[in-house]
């Protein structure tokens, strides 16, 4: 079981997927409850609530992240790029969402796996976002370095 693995089931825990009806407070305690159980609720997000989204998938997905350095930097990075809003499109290369994924299909899969658009909801961004740092840089601190230097991360 791979990261994607995990991923897949942390969110689907988040999003009430299990079907059982019992609500998951140790889910909901971070996001707020009904963009936690829709995933389509959370193409509304503000950037604070896209940070908070963020910060839970890391608890839950990425815990060697959850100092405060790292989750600096990854608000330093995500906040050049997009300012931490989901509906983020780069005129001139055609980047998109908070991570500003280059080309904007490569979140596509994420958004098949939560039912949603990954254009305009925040739930695959970030899951992807989070997953394509860890792959290529091990940690945000990492991608936010490789990004000052300057021609993105």
């Amino acid at each position: 079981m791979g990261p994607n693995y995990a991923i897949v089931i942390a969110l689907m825990a988040v999003i009430g997927c299990n079907r059982s009806g019992a609500k998951d407070h140790a889910s909901t305690s971070a996001v707020n409850e009904s963009r936690a159980r829709n995933p389509g609720d959370a193409a509304n997000n503000t950037p604070e609530q896209n940070k908070e989204l963020a910060r839970y998938l890391i608890r839950k997905n990425y815990p060697q992240w959850n100092g405060s350095s790292e989750l600096r930097c990854l608000n330093d990075l995500w906040q050049k790029e997009s300012h931490w809003n989901h509906r983020a499109v780069n005129k001139r290369t055609g980047a998109c969402g908070i991570p500003q994924s280059y080309p904007c299909n490569k979140m596509a899969r994420w958004g098949e796996t939560y039912g949603v658009d990954y254009r305009r909801n925040p739930w695959p961004q970030i899951a992807w976002g989070l997953q394509y740092i860890d792959k290529r840089y091990q940690t945000p601190c990492a991608a936010w370095k490789r990004f000052r230097r300057g021609g993105g991360y």
